[in-house]
C-alpha cells in the first residue's frame, strides 16, 4: 500500500509504494528508491521544507500526495503533486542517472 509521512522534527517527507527497494540512490537531499528491476518505489525528501518551499506547518497536515515517475533513457524524472489544504502545488525533480526503462507510473500515496 502506497503511503506518505512527513516527519515534523527532521524535516523529512517520505513516500513509499510498499514494495521493498534493492537499493536506495543518494542525490543531494533526495534518497530514490529502487525496486529489483529498477523501478522507483520510494523516495525520501531530507530538508523537505527547504527543498520543497512549504512551510513545515503546511507538512505537516499533508494527507495525500501522487508521484508520476517518467522513465527516459538515462533520465529519471519524477513529479510530485501535493494536495495541501488551501492548493495543490506541482514540483517536477530530474535524476540524471542510468535507467533502461521507457514507461511512465503514477502513484497515488494517502
Amino acid at each position: 500500500m502506497a503511503k506518505i509521512n512527513y516527519d515534523f522534527e527532521e524535516d523529512i517527507l517520505a513516500m513509499s509504494k510498499g514494495k521493498k527497494a534493492k537499493e536506495s540512490i543518494d542525490i543531494g537531499d533526495f534518497i530514490v528508491d529502487l525496486d529489483h528491476q529498477g523501478f522507483v518505489v520510494g523516495i525520501e525528501i531530507l530538508n523537505a521544507s527547504e527543498n520543497l518551499k512549504i512551510n513545515k506547518q503546511q507538512l505537516k497536515l499533508l494527507k495525500k500526495a501522487s508521484m508520476v515517475v517518467r522513465y527516459r533513457s538515462n533520465c529519471i524524472y519524477v513529479s510530485l503533486v501535493l494536495n495541501l489544504k488551501e492548493k495543490e502545488k506541482d514540483i517536477t525533480i530530474p535524476f540524471a542517472f542510468d535507467s533502461s526503462h521507457s514507461r511512465t507510473q503514477k502513484t497515488v500515496f494517502t
